[in-house]
């Protein structure tokens, strides 16, 4: 990866958290009156958060035949591998 994309995805990793507390906020603040649109405003947050983990913390991201097998070994997303690599 090259040094000047590693660098932008480092910001986006910052971002990223910063974008998530601010949803977070956001959904608290603003809930709606109708119980099943809060219910999907939360969902749509908490994916954002499964995904950011799946991207910069652990990879959760495997076969469904082999997910609870594969997940258990805390393994580092590649794109965290490709970071390291490219500081």
């Amino acid at each position: 990866m090259p040094s000047m994309l590693a660098s932008l995805f480092r910001a986006f990793r910052v971002l990223n958290v910063a974008l998530l507390a601010v949803g977070l906020v956001g959904v608290i603040s603003f809930w709606p009156d109708n119980i099943a649109l809060g219910i999907a405003f939360v969902a749509v947050w908490a994916f954002g958060v499964v995904e950011y983990v799946n991207y910069f913390v652990v990879r959760l991201s495997y076969p469904a035949t082999r997910w609870v097998a594969m997940v258990r070994q805390w393994r580092v997303p590649r794109l965290v591998q490709d970071l390291r690599a490219a500081m």
